[in-house]
């Protein structure tokens, strides 16, 4: 039978993967501050269009819920970009998750799948992939 795994992948912050991360961030950042006046402004622009109070307080309160996540993602984004300013080169940062097919075989020891398996990757190449058991003795590398 072939089960699907999660794999972690990591990658090592050089500069230049920090100058990479930070102008990804910024760039979504800016998305979302568009996204917010847009937001705002087809608010203004419905809500001058009801004239019913009740209307105009749904539509006012849709509006500001869509701001408001917005302006949270707006928030994390530059926590995480002070974090990353601040990491010194070398640190691991967490990047995606991919999928990966194991096969498994009655016999096999279960606690072997359970492992978490991680892809370490420093500009854009592959540096290492781990293998990582619940104790230090069970981590593999490859």
């Amino acid at each position: 039978m072939r089960i699907e795994k999660n794999v972690l992948v990591r990658h090592v912050l050089t500069e230049d993967y920090r100058k990479k991360l930070l102008t990804k961030m910024d760039q979504e950042k800016d998305r979302l501050t568009n996204e917010v006046e847009q937001l705002r402004f087809q608010a203004q622009k419905q809500a001058k269009e009801q004239t019913d109070a009740k209307n105009k307080a749904l539509i006012k309160t849709r509006f500001n819920a869509e701001i408001n996540k917005r302006t949270q993602r707006v928030e994390s984004i530059t926590f995480r970009e002070n974090k990353i300013r601040t990491l010194p080169e070398g640190s691991l940062v967490t990047g995606d998750t991919v999928k990966r097919y194991t096969d498994i075989q009655v016999g096999d020891r279960w606690a072997d799948h359970k492992l978490e398996d991680e892809i370490i990757v420093e500009d854009g190449v592959i540096k290492e992939i781990r293998t990582k058991g619940d104790h230090a003795s069970h981590d593999v590398k490859h």
